[in-house]
């Protein structure tokens, strides 16, 4: 595989993965009891997620080269990105 595919599929991965572990986490400690099982479901999802990229990653050998460092640097970015933007819009949305 190349190193621009695994890129592509570290990233989708390991953002699919972050997100199910946060809105799981988010789901199973405010939902109500029928939700509350579908976050642990989430939060499963992801675990399934991060071990299948891990060992998919780790055998080609491109976790150590390519994809593990740009792959979280890409990630940390934008996560960084979009909580500057929500904050800014909520700082206005508060103040007017």
């Amino acid at each position: 595989m190349s190193a621009e595919m695994t890129l592509a599929l570290t990233l989708f991965t390991v953002g699919f993965a972050i997100v199910m572990f946060g809105m799981g986490a988010l789901v199973a400690y405010y939902g109500s009891q029928k939700t509350r099982n579908a976050g642990f479901g989430f939060i499963l999802l992801g675990v399934v997620a991060t071990y299948g990229w891990y060992y998919m990653t780790y055998e080609d050998g491109a976790w150590i080269g390519v994809a593990m460092p740009d792959a979280l640097l890409a990630i940390a970015g934008g996560f960084a990105g979009a909580i500057v933007g929500v904050v800014i819009f909520l700082v206005a949305i508060i103040k007017s």
